[in-house]
Order: structure tokens, then sequence, then C-alpha cells
């Protein structure tokens, strides 16, 4: 089963690596990694290239070749890159590194390379990512270059982020793959900066089935910084934790999170409570969880999470309430939407059946920042009475008074990014703590 199976593409990817000026050639560990990172490009390509059938509307054919297989083949394709990415990693790191191992190439890996479909347009997004890499760091290897470049590749397709896009980050970490541009020596530098890569980028694809303007470039920029760093270790929810645990206000926190009881922490919420989504490091729930495992492990945080979480989804489809209640939590934080009187319901049922249980429930006054004094007035729009039986924690002031503000909102005008994730974390652990009331003190 482990015996190494070099592939034509493999095979020549090697004598490349000779003309472009690499000191030797590819180790046997590295032949099987550019097998994998091979594979991953074909079938996320065949991916591709179903979106484009899918739409019916992009005829750019040099870009888009199906090479004469079947929408049934190229599922095939996709289907066998689910498999591979969802093998464990210690069996992936087994195969590569030549030792014993469940992982069988030739189910999973072989047939991808050997199929017709290739990845080979110069106008292809993969290709252009690949090219302005190794223009930016030619020390770097064929190898890391095209990790880096497929990552971005699955990353066009948002749909595919929070799941397929987060194995291929584990495993590409796991095998020592470089997973962000900043371990190929490049610098990722500001929104703005990468946005000017998007501007450079941009014009060189051919029409996808996909967002590649500018500003999408620039997103995904930023995705594979955050994502890339919080895989590596670099900067992530325990990173973040032990920043905090070091400033003044925080510091101060630490007797009074040492003498809380044991106790369980549920948290009910969308995307803001989050640690995978891309905006920020990590989120303020995992990060105050990760200082209470610091600190005082027997205060336990468990979320249940979906991105656009709503009161009445929480509540009925997903039965997170359910789930819940079921884990006899002491304390619940709901940060839900709420569009209507479905959710106007849900969450007051979610409140009272949280309350007979004996539990405190709690939510924020606002996640966003009011408006500048500055800003064009509006409408005024009267914030609605927070339903019975729940503690409103006031956040908004905070929000407002920050030096910050201005920085919070992530690329996408929707999420928020660290400096937001680290006020929410300190305002929340304060209250949970018994540093400060729901109401803020006035001034």
């Amino acid at each position: 089963m482990n015996r190494m199976i070099l592939t034509p593409v493999a095979a020549l990817v090697v004598f490349a690596s000779v003309l472009l000026g690499e000191e030797q050639q590819m180790s046997r560990e590295d032949a099987r990694k550019m097998q994998i990172v091979d594979a991953d490009v074909i079938a996320t390509h065949a991916y591709q290239v179903l979106l484009v059938q899918k739409s019916g509307k992009i005829a750019d054919k040099a870009c888009w070749d199906d090479a004469g297989l079947s929408k049934e083949q190229l599922q095939a394709l996709v289907d066998r890159q689910k498999a591979m990415l969802s093998t464990p990693v210690e069996e992936m790191k087994a195969w590569v590194s030549g030792r014993d191992s469940k992982f069988d190439p030739a189910r999973d890996v072989q047939p991808i390379l050997d199929s017709k479909l290739r990845a080979s347009a110069e106008r292809l997004p993969v290709n252009v990512f690949i090219g302005w890499f190794k223009g930016k760091a030619p020390k770097a290897t064929t190898l890391q270059v095209k990790a880096v470049a497929s990552l971005l590749q699955m990353m066009l397709d948002v749909e595919r982020d929070a799941d397929a896009l987060q194995d291929m980050y584990r495993l590409y970490h796991a095998l020592g793959l470089p997973v962000h541009q900043g371990e190929l020596g490049i610098a990722a530098g500001s929104d703005a900066d990468l946005l000017a890569v998007g501007k450079e980028l941009s014009p060189k694809m051919c029409a996808c089935p996909f967002t590649t303007t500018p500003a999408a470039l620039e997103m995904m920029g930023r995705k594979m910084v955050n994502w890339g760093r919080r895989h590596t270790g670099e900067r992530d929810k325990t990173v973040l934790a032990r920043e905090l645990l070091a400033e003044e206000d925080v510091k101060a926190l630490i007797p009074l999170i040492r003498k809380m009881p044991a106790q369980k922490i549920a948290v009910i919420g969308h995307s803001f409570t989050m640690d995978v989504h891309w905006a920020s490091p990590s989120a303020f729930v995992p990060i105050v969880s990760e200082i209470f495992k610091a600190v005082n492990p027997q205060v336990e945080v468990r979320q249940w999470q979906a991105g656009g979480l709503t009161a009445s989804r929480a509540y009925a489809r997903e039965k997170f309430y359910e789930q819940a209640l079921a884990w006899k939590p002491d304390r619940v934080l709901l940060v839900v939407a709420g569009r209507g009187k479905a959710d106007d319901d849900a969450m007051n049922s979610m409140i009272a059946g949280f309350g007979k249980a004996g539990a405190e429930v709690m939510m924020f006054d606002r996640l966003s920042p009011p408006k500048p004094k500055s800003a064009p007035p509006s409408k005024p729009v009267p914030e609605p009475p927070a339903p019975p039986g729940i503690h409103v924690i006031e956040v908004g002031r905070v929000l407002g008074e920050s030096p910050d503000r201005d920085k919070f909102v992530a690329l996408d005008d929707i999420h928020m990014t660290e400096p937001w994730h680290r006020i929410m974390a300190r305002e929340w652990l304060k209250y949970l703590v018994g540093a400060r009331k729901e109401k803020l003190e006035q001034k």
C-alpha cells in the first residue's frame, strides 16, 4: 500500500525543479506531497468546471475545458478529493514519510492524477497565483508555491470555506507545507497592500464562475493571512487569550477568575462568536474560553454555532436550544439575529426555558457601535425592549467610545475584526467574573 507512486506529473515536477534552479531534486517525501497538491489543484479545477457548466454563461473554452469528461466523471474527481482531505492527518503524514498507513493513494490520489483534466490555462486564477508567488518569492520551491496557490484556488468559491478548505489547511500545515504567504517570505501588509495585489492580478484572470474583482482578491488575501496564522498557531485564540491576560485591566481579573465556582456556560451564536471565521484571528467567545482553560478550568464554555443564525433557526431547525438545555448550563449567552415575529417567539421560548431550568440568560445591548456624531443624521429607530427574563450587558457605549471603532468592520462590511473581538472579550469576561454590572456606570 505504501509503495511510492511517482506519476508522470510528479516526475515532470521533479525534472522541472532542476530547471527552475532549485538546489536539489525533490525528495521522496516532497514528491508525495506534490502528488497531494497536484491532486488538489486538478480536483478543485474539476469542481470549478462543474460550476461553469451549471452557470451556462462562461464561454472561455481555454480556461474551462472539461477534457471530454462527463459531469459524473468530474464529480468523481471532486469526491476523491473530499475523501483524501477527510483522511486522518496522521495517516497522511505516515504515508508521506513512507511509514505504514491506512491511506491508499491508489484510491484517492491516483485516479485524480491519471485523469485527462488539467488546470493548465495561463489565465486560470491558480496559475496567475503561482506566477505571482514565484516572482515575489524566488527562493521558494515549486511545491511551496503551488501549495499556497492551491489554497487560494479553493478559496475562490466561498461555499467551501468552512469545510474542504479548512481540511486542506490542516493537512498542508501537518505536512510542513506553507499555508500563508508569510511562510514564503512575502509580507501580507495592510488591506490597502492586499487591494493593490488584487488590482494587479484581477485583469490577468479569465472570466470565472466566481468573483475575481480586486476587492474579492483583497478579501482572499486577508482570509489567507488570518486562517493561515490560525492554523500555524502564530496568531489564534490561545495567542489572543495570552495577550489579553497580560493587559493590566484583564490581569486584575485573574484573582476573580480563580475564585469562580465550577460552572457551565453555553453560547448559542452566529458568526460573530465563531472561531472559524476569517475576519479575525479568533472570536471573543473562544478567546474567553481559552482564558478560563488557562486560569480556571472548572469554568467550561461550550458553543452551538452557525453562520447567519437566527433565533428561530437555533430553536427549531438546528435544535441548538434542545442540545444546550440538555447540557444543563448554569449560564447562557444568546447572540442570534432577529428578523420578525418567529424569531421573537423563539427568543422568548429559549429565555423562558433556560430560566425555568435555573440558568442565567445573557445578551448584549448591541453588537456594533452607534454612529459617530459626525455621521449624517438618520431616522431614529427605537431599540426594541429586551425580552423579560434576560440580562442585557451594555457594550454599545464601550464600542462607540473606542479609538479603534473605525477599524471594527471587516472587508465584507458585515463581520468584525480583532479590535472589536478584544473589546467584546474584555467586557463579557468582566461581567462573568462580577467585575462590572449589566449597565455601565454613568460618567
